[in-house]
Parts: C-alpha cells; sequence; structure tokens
C-alpha cells in the first residue's frame, strides 16, 4: 500500500515515547506522530491517549518509508487526500446559494411567527 502525503486513515497507537506516538498503519506499516505535533499541548496528550487508542492521522511526510503523521493537521485542507472524489471540487456556489435561500426561509418564518404571537 502507497502512503501518499495527505492521506487520511486509522492508526493504532502501540508504543508511547519521548519522541512521540509510534503507531500502526494498516497493512503493518508503522509511522510516528512527533510529540511536536500536540505543540504545548504535548503533556496531556500524552494521558489522554493509550497504547491500543485507534486515532484518525494524516500522513504529512513519506521519505524513504519513514512516515510522518499529524493528528493535529487531519482537518487541514491544504493537505489534499488524494484518494478524495471530490479533491477536484472547487464550486461550491451552488451551496451556498442554497444556504442563503434556507436562511432567508427561517428568517421568513421567525418573522411570522412573531406577527403571529402579537
Amino acid at each position: 500500500m502507497k502512503f501518499p502525503i495527505g492521506l487520511r486513515l486509522n492508526a493504532k497507537i502501540n508504543n508511547i515515547t519521548k519522541l512521540g506516538f509510534f503507531v500502526t498503519l494498516p497493512h503493518h506499516h508503522h509511522g510516528l506522530i512527533f510529540y511536536k505535533d500536540f505543540g504545548d499541548k504535548w503533556e496531556s496528550a500524552k494521558n489522554k491517549y493509550n497504547i491500543g487508542d485507534e486515532v484518525r492521522v494524516v500522513i504529512i511526510n513519506n521519505h524513504q518509508g519513514k512516515i510522518s503523521l499529524s493528528l493535529s493537521q487531519v482537518n487541514n485542507p491544504d493537505l489534499i487526500d488524494p484518494t478524495n472524489e471530490f479533491k477536484e471540487s472547487k464550486d461550491f456556489a451552488p451551496l451556498v446559494s442554497l444556504v442563503e435561500d434556507a436562511n432567508k426561509k427561517i428568517a421568513n418564518l421567525k418573522n411570522s411567527i412573531e406577527l403571529s404571537d402579537q
């Protein structure tokens, strides 16, 4: 299995050290969530997670088979998941229009309810 940058997947924590969390990825590959990924919350993260916990991670580097992972960047839109079938979608105008129309209808309903209560 290839592990391209941006790929999101589940990993199982198998060791917690001073360097970070060593995890097992699918197909018996391994990776590291470096302690700096947690910033100043590293100490609390060590207490929050346990060996055996499953976490959602994103691949941030894969150099010569050494896979660097991140928990904090899982929702980073700049790390595009190459397996996401919608990665090329940039046209959100129809959705924005739909939300705006819904918000207008909600406002009208609220106004009509307030008028009927008077």
